[in-house]
């Protein structure tokens, strides 16, 4: 079967009711150009989301109305091609981060988001996705992990900070009532973020624990657009959480990893609806709002941060409506120094490395290109340093302060709880 036929087949199975409204509803209007990152920083009109979606449409009019088929026929609407899917591609996979902020704009209240994650799932199909981004959900399939942080270890790696932070890192514990799912970022490149919600957890008196076979929240299937292995992925977390009897399961600082678990999980899978899902921003806010742990007042505006502002996540922030908790956090720890970017909230920039694209080397130019709105951002507010609820965002800040030499400090918010616990 050639690639086309594949991606075809796997587009139409795609379509139903739903997306054929969706695509019909679409007036090409291209406002939903001027809210993605990727266009708004290249100027690139193949980089506008309802463009990247055009073989998603050519597939559903030529197979399923009348008039497509007619164009079709006598030429007048192209039929796809292999070429056309290794164009796509990369259109897809280098210069969207599924952020979602286009459907925000759409006045046909269109969701996109969900549209290209569907292109994504008919070029996962043919076999399209870049072998970098591939290489990584292999290595999840087979050892556990896109980051190789297989059960040794993690092992390792729970022991050192425990041993490091002096610590305690509850593990497998039945009857817990909280499994913690935190993502092999944080594990392998941001280990004080462990460390410190640990530290909070541990703090408020949660009964929490880690689980050996739920060890990695991050899903690589859901970047590829293939719903196999993001199931699969998801299936290891509650496998892990039902194993140890717990009654809710709290996403650490990932926004891709929250946005699969909480949602997608419960549309394919009844057994997620068994368990509360729910993000460590909305935790933070529930534990500081219930007096479960006390933060030093100021504690930031004493210390020679400088300015510092905050970076929303698109699937955090945007989509998982955990907007307040992290401004009322920072309006408690640095009510002189925290200042807002701008725009924010719901329409806030996105980072540009999420959706996978961080781990496609041949989008580096691409992604540091987006980049540049943050730096402008950041820059009129003055900010020297910037904070984040997902470690995903906060990679591909700390990788682009060094690629551009900024003088930026970088940080999460549940280590910024941490640091000003009241003992």
């Amino acid at each position: 079967m050639t690639a086309t036929k594949q991606a075809m087949d796997a587009f139409v199975h795609e379509t139903g009711g739903w997306v054929a409204s969706q695509l019909e509803a679409c007036t090409r209007c291209g406002m939903c150009a001027e809210a993605c990152h990727f266009y708004q920083s290249s100027g690139n009109p193949e980089y506008a989301p309802v463009w990247k979606l055009e073989l998603l449409r050519r597939a559903y009019e030529q197979r399923f109305t009348i008039f497509g088929g007619i164009k079709a026929a006598i030429g007048l609407d192209k039929r796809v091609t292999d070429d056309d899917l290794k164009h796509w591609s990369e259109l897809n996979y280098y210069a969207c981060t599924v952020c979602n902020k286009c459907s925000m704009v759409c006045p046909m209240g269109i969701d996109l988001g969900s549209l290209l994650h569907g292109v994504r799932a008919g070029l996962s199909a043919a076999e399209l996705v870049p072998a970098d981004l591939m290489a990584a959900v292999n290595k999840q399939v087979d050892e556990g992990s896109p980051l190789g942080m297989t059960s040794a270890v993690w092992d390792q790696r729970l022991e050192w900070v425990a041993d490091e932070w002096e610590v305690e890192i509850p593990r497998d514990v039945k009857g817990a009532d909280t499994l913690v799912v935190f993502s092999s970022i944080e594990v392998m490149k941001f280990p004080t973020n462990v460390a410190a919600i640990a530290k909070v957890l541990n703090k408020a008196g949660e009964k929490w624990t880690v689980s050996s076979k739920a060890r990695e929240v991050v899903n690589f299937g859901f970047y590829e657009g293939s719903e196999e292995h993001t199931k699969l992925f998801i299936n290891r977390i509650l496998e892990g959480a039902k194993e140890l009897g717990v009654k809710r399961i709290i996403v650490t600082e990932c926004g891709h990893a929250y946005d699969a678990l909480r949602w997608h999980a419960a549309n394919w899978i009844p057994e997620a609806n068994d368990f509360e899902v729910i993000h460590i921003t909305g935790v933070l806010g529930e534990l500081i709002g219930a007096g479960r742990i006390k933060i030093k007042p100021g504690f930031f505006d004493q210390n020679g941060n400088g300015t510092i502002t905050f970076h929303d996540a698109c699937k955090i922030q945007r989509k998982g409506g955990h907007i307040q908790e992290p401004r009322d956090i920072l309006n408690v720890l640095a009510p002189k120094s925290f200042k807002e970017m701008t725009p924010n909230r719901e329409e806030s920039v996105c980072c540009g490395g999420g959706g996978g694209v961080i781990a496609i080397k041949a989008a580096d130019a691409i992604r540091y290109k987006a980049f540049e709105l943050k730096i402008d951002q950041v820059n009129k507010v003055g900010a020297k340093t910037v904070a984040m609820t997902c470690s995903n965002c906060r990679l591909q800040f700390t990788d682009s302060v060094e690629h551009f030499k900024l003088d930026w400090k970088v940080t999460g918010l549940a280590q910024m709880v941490a640091d000003a616990l009241v003992e």
